[in-house]
């Protein structure tokens, strides 16, 4: 049971770093398959 407890709070610290990151990785997804609709439409 402890062992479990020691991987979640080693997991934890990462997983609030991901979600200040969150916002910025969807925008960067949205831009870059903005950027490649554009580039199929232009062909």
């Amino acid at each position: 049971m402890e062992a479990i407890a020691k991987s979640v709070n080693k997991i934890l610290p990462l997983a609030k770093k991901s979600k200040k990151y969150l916002p910025f990785f969807i925008g960067f997804k949205l831009l870059t398959f903005t950027g490649f609709l554009a580039f199929i439409m232009n062909r």
